[in-house]
């Protein structure tokens, strides 16, 4: 019996999230057949709460109509695209008058876009979503209570230098050990190595770009690690020369999964099947062009997605600002009948690089700065070792002289005190050539 997967299960249920009845039933469908219908009836369901409780929807689906009942999929093509602007400006009109009555916090994301955003979740959602988390993890060959290793950050570990009792506690209780890549030095790759070694996960899970990184500290360095048994990538653009390094040098299969913090685990590679398949239970995926409008499957375009499981403040055909493709169903998918995508052409992140060999992930950067709520967008740019460019476009022509000194110090924390630390305000922050806006650069 698998007593730490019982305890977690039990010690979440304490807590009102219903992990365990989501875990158990999301693994039987996916070996029994999922019902092909999934999808649509959990849209209707949010729809029929959107209208009931939420003004912002209430407005829309009174103006459309409830044709959803009949062809929830196509009712969703007439729906307006959710902006982060328009959860700022309605913020109060998105979330659900039932409030009271459900369990529920804030969150936030400054996203890989640089602009962040505030929002709510309640716990269904949390325990649909952490559900989906370890299905995709049980996809590459770990279950709850085997060990695990995040190659993940935390700012708050480099500033206050721990974590909260309760985290330490859960990461005990499911065999969990984090290891932060904010600030990633050969020292502490070596030391990275050292555990891998010895502990021998289950599975590996990481940030793209350290662990791209890491990978090629170890092949330069020439230190052995004993194969590994499978990694998962996410917050980046996994592309086939990263993938073939990370596998390489770690001797497994690397499995790419897409996220962000507004819906959870959204995509993920499993054993057997090309691209990214995404969970039913949690979100449903339009791609569409520039003016808004679907594009067929197999045609690159941006991504809108609705999450089918938060009905604190539900998020229906939200830009999240990333560009990707959604293969068409096909008939070697006979148990995956549903959403794969093909592959996500956004979020491709840098890495800052320090003296010494220091290399410092941007995510530092992006949990810092969605803390401040003036700051509508953002752009950090590396334009030396010593010399750090912040770019903001600020909700109002407000000063906030207390916080610029809390990125200064934090700045420096990370990079040296020798650091400059520079500022330019303006108004907007246009995205590359391509398309696509970098929230961070580096430029030697």
């Amino acid at each position: 019996m698998n007593i730490r997967k019982w305890l977690y299960i039990y010690i979440l249920s304490l807590r009102g999230i219903n992990f365990g009845y989501y875990y158990r039933r999301f693994i039987q469908e996916d070996q029994k057949g999922i019902p092909l219908d999934t999808s649509q009836r959990l849209i209707i369901k949010l729809l029929e709460h959107s209208r009931q409780y939420v003004p912002y929807y209430r407005e829309i689906i009174n103006r459309l109509g409830d044709s959803f009942y009949q062809d929830p999929i196509n009712y969703l093509k007439d729906f307006p695209i959710l902006t982060k602007e328009i959860i700022r400006e309605r913020f109060d009109d998105l979330k659900s008058e039932d409030l009271p009555r459900r369990k529920w916090h804030y969150d936030s994301s400054g996203g890989s876009t640089g602009e962040p955003v505030h929002f709510i979740h309640d716990y269904d959602f949390a325990a649909v979503a952490g559900s989906i988390k370890l299905l995709f993890s049980k996809f590459a060959g770990r279950e709850v209570g085997e060990l695990e290793v995040y190659l993940w950050g935390s700012e708050r570990d480099i500033i206050q230098g721990s974590e909260k009792w309760q985290t330490r506690v859960l990461n005990k209780l499911t065999n969990t050990i984090f290891i932060n890549t904010f600030r990633w030095t050969p020292e502490s790759m070596r030391q990275t190595v050292k555990i891998l070694n010895s502990k021998k996960p289950r599975l590996i899970v990481a940030y793209l770009d350290p662990i791209y990184e890491f990978a090629k500290f170890i092949e330069q360095e020439g230190i052995s690690v004993v194969p590994q048994k499978a990694i998962i990538t996410s917050t980046g653009t996994l592309n086939s020369v990263m993938r073939d390094k990370i596998e390489k040098v770690f001797k497994c299969r690397v499995y790419n999964r897409y996220g962000s913090r507004e819906f959870g685990d959204i995509a993920c590679e499993r054993p057997g099947y090309e691209g990214l398949w995404v969970a039913p239970w949690g979100n449903y995926i339009e791609v569409v062009d520039n003016q808004g409008k679907r594009v067929p499957e197999g045609i690159e375009g941006e991504l809108l997605i609705t999450s089918l499981s938060n009905y604190a403040m539900p998020l229906i055909r939200y830009r999240i600002e990333d560009i990707g493709v959604l293969s068409p169903i096909h008939k070697d998918y006979p148990k995956v009948p549903y959403q794969v995508l093909d592959s996500i052409i956004g979020r491709t992140n840098g890495t800052f690089r320090g003296k010494n060999g220091v290399l410092v992930s941007p995510g530092y950067f992006t949990c810092m700065l969605c803390n401040f709520n003036w700051i509508r967008k953002y752009q950090v740019i590396q334009k030396s070792y010593t010399s750090f460019l912040y770019k903001i476009v600020k909700v109002e022509p407000k000063e906030y002289p207390s916080d610029i000194e809390e990125i200064i110090a934090k700045t420096k924390l990370i990079m040296g005190n020798d650091c400059e630390v520079h500022f330019e305000f303006v108004d907007d922050i246009p995205p590359s050539r391509s398309g696509k806006f970098h929230y961070t650069i580096c430029e030697f």
